[in-house]
């Protein structure tokens, strides 16, 4: 892993998902969580943050993930450093992110038994060519997002394409849709706004507040409630399972902005929950988000569209239904177990 797994995150959540369906599958699987990933020019920076997170209690029980029920057989090991040396010997390796397939890369094993599980276009921490490079290691990759296959492709390589599963014991419909109240809609805050770009969720919400007076929006993330949010904004912080499931079921239309992403699970959630979405037009959103079918899409950064296409929604109430029945239609084919069949083909 990147890090830590002991705070909720979509890709995070990915992982552990395959570990667990490996492991009830029989396999012995273990999951390394090292302290630092530095790949680029140690600094002051980098080192004072590693320091930090040695401080407060990497080292104890913060780097487990305690919100995600693991299968107890799976063994999960604290590393300074991700170097052949630190981590336990065993038959297949799979990096979880950029910085990790950099460690896995110079260990003295086959690539046959090396694995990238590429999970977004990851730019944000490191810059290009650090990304595409990574394309170009011998190994076995898997691309969870049609945008990423043709990313991997454009530098000459290929991979699997496994797309995320869902559960559907886990989420699902409970209030039928044409039951809505049309005018509530929903979205994810994260403190991370440049990949994210919840201020420009919010300030779409604000836009449509103007036009459709009664509006009630639903928010729910890992932060605590923003400063200077209305008081029509209904904020959960790390909502459980079961309160998640019920707030998806109490909105209409779900809400998202961001600018890049692997393949995002909050809106196929909703999807599965029965909510339409108005979303941004990036890759990470176009396995489900079918533009005119199953969603209204709109540039990034562009804020007055994005607040159109909510009103169009909330108005057009024959329109929403039909978006959010063809999306939930649409998810019912990304399930874990057709996900873990591709990943484990990859072993056998």
């Amino acid at each position: 892993m990147p890090g830590g797994g002991g705070s909720p995150s979509g890709g995070v959540k990915v992982i552990f998902e395959q570990a667990n369906m490996l492991a009830q599958d029989g396999y012995e699987v273990h999951i390394i969580y090292p302290v630092h990933t530095f790949i680029r020019r140690i600094t002051l920076r980098n080192v004072v943050g590693t320091l930090k997170r040695y401080m407060l209690g990497f080292w104890h029980e913060a780097y487990k993930a305690k919100w995600f029920n693991l299968d107890p057989t799976i063994k999960e090991h604290k590393v300074f450093s991700l170097k052949y040396k630190n981590v336990p010997k065993t038959q297949f390796y799979c990096a979880t992110s950029l910085e990790t397939s950099y460690f896995l890369n110079n260990y003295p094993i086959s690539s046959e038994d090396k694995l990238y599980y590429i999970q977004g276009y990851e730019t944000w921490n490191v810059p290009e060519p650090y990304t595409s490079n990574s394309y170009k290691f011998q190994m076995k990759k898997i691309a969870i997002a049609p945008y990423l296959l043709e990313k991997i492709r454009s530098v000459g390589e290929d991979a699997v394409y496994i797309p995320n599963g869902f559960s559907f014991t886990e989420f699902g419909l409970d209030i039928p849709i044409e039951n809505r109240n049309p005018h509530i809609a929903m979205m994810l805050y994260s403190s991370n706004n440049d990949i994210k770009r919840c201020s420009d969720s919010i300030a779409a919400l604000k836009n449509v507040k103007d036009k459709i007076s009664d509006l009630k929006v639903i928010m729910f993330g890992i932060p605590e409630r923003p400063k200077d949010l209305p008081e029509w904004f209904e904020y959960y912080q790390t909502p459980d399972r079961k309160t998640l499931r019920k707030l998806y079921n109490s909105a209409a239309i779900f809400v998202a902005a961001s600018r890049t992403e692997g393949m995002a699970l909050p809106p196929a959630e909703a999807f599965i929950c029965g909510c339409a979405l108005c979303c941004t037009d990036i890759g990470g959103f176009g396995v489900y988000a079918i533009k005119d079918k199953t969603a209204l899409v709109s540039p990034v950064f562009d804020i007055e569209k994005l607040a159109s296409n909510i009103e169009n929604l909330m108005s057009n109430v024959e329109k929403r239904i039909s978006f959010a029945k063809a999306g939930n239609c649409l998810m019912q084919e990304y399930t874990w177990e057709n996900a873990y069949k591709k990943f484990v083909s990859l072993l056998k």
